[in-house]
């Protein structure tokens, strides 16, 4: 047997979440055994597995864990370093907060056959707190072929105030995009609904305009215009998945790139022309207003130029 001393990076999760996170090879059925039979001890008593944990328990577990839970060992691969123009760069850091910019091709989350992605960057920086159950991680996500910002907490205390903002409307997420068409008029805002489709292949949209869906509003304005394409600035009022790519299809205006949307150019890379330039959010420490800008990629500005 051995202990565990619980720290604030735990206060207030229930028990048996935190057991899931801390034992990931052991299914849930397992965990309540353990908990039942008091294999799994707090302060040395038997526990529920919705005890709210607190800062200076004593978690005790066995060590043949894996064999009295049915759990199935494997062993966990180190990430795939990332190719060097999928590497992101830090646009922000301090004690709680890390602000990236994100090369579009590059996943945030690993998953789908990819064999690099953020969370695993993440995992190889010296930088953040990192605890049985926590390592700095994104509290917010952008699309694989989406480029630009992306938020970070580097304490759990600061990702649960990041989260809430997310959560609770306090961040303000624009983005550039360079959309097949001349939307018109100029400027504009898109009020429709979004429906979520399960049953989506990975070349449908996911998402589409339908009454049943959430609401969505998407307000846009065009900055520039090619001969065959626009730049747009688009300010997301609500946040739902593939919003913007959604919105734009629905008004006859893809984003350049964006096949699953019905753009009929191919980027390479799952690619599509969609940059998240610029957010704007409370410090989750102090509370003041942060507001960070990412500079236009050049296949953005590149893209109004028919050469291009």
């Amino acid at each position: 047997m051995h202990e565990v001393e619980l720290s604030e990076a735990e206060r207030g999760q229930r028990l048996d979440r935190h057991l899931r996170k801390l034992l990931p090879d052991v299914p849930l059925s397992g965990i309540f055994k353990l908990l039942r039979r008091g294999t799994i001890r707090i302060d040395g008593k038997k526990a529920k597995p919705d005890l709210r944990l607190a800062a200076g328990m004593l978690l005790t577990l066995p060590d043949n864990l894996g064999e009295s839970a049915g759990a199935t060992p494997r062993p966990a691969p180190p990430p795939a370093p990332a190719p060097r123009l999928l590497t992101p760069s830090i646009i922000y850091r301090d004690e709680a907060l890390l602000v990236v910019n994100k090369p579009a091709g590059l996943p945030v989350q690993p998953g789908s056959g990819h064999d690099f992605h953020l969370v695993g960057w993440l995992d190889e920086q010296p930088f953040g707190v990192r605890t049985a159950t926590y390592r700095p991680a994104p509290v917010h996500r952008l699309d694989r072929g989406t480029s630009g910002l992306v938020v970070v907490g580097l304490t759990p205390q600061a990702a649960r105030s990041l989260s809430n903002a997310f959560r609770e409307g306090q961040v303000k997420k624009i983005y550039t995009a360079v959309v097949e068409g001349h939307p018109s008029p100029g400027q504009g805002t898109i009020d429709a609904p979004l429906w979520l489709r399960e049953t989506a292949r990975a070349t449908q949209p996911k998402v589409h305009v339908d009454e049943r869906g959430k609401r969505a509003v998407t307000d846009y304005e065009v900055l520039q215009r090619g001969r065959r394409r626009a730049l747009l600035r688009v300010t997301l009022r609500t946040g739902r998945t593939h919003q913007i790519r959604a919105h734009m299809a629905h008004i006859g205006h893809p984003i350049v790139g964006d096949q699953r949307y019905g753009s009929t150019a191919d980027l390479g890379r799952g690619q599509f022309l969609l940059h998240a330039s610029e957010v704007l959010f409370p410090h989750p420490d102090t509370g003041e207003p942060v507001h960070l800008v990412s500079e236009l990629p050049a296949r953005l500005s590149r893209a109004i130029d028919e050469r291009w």
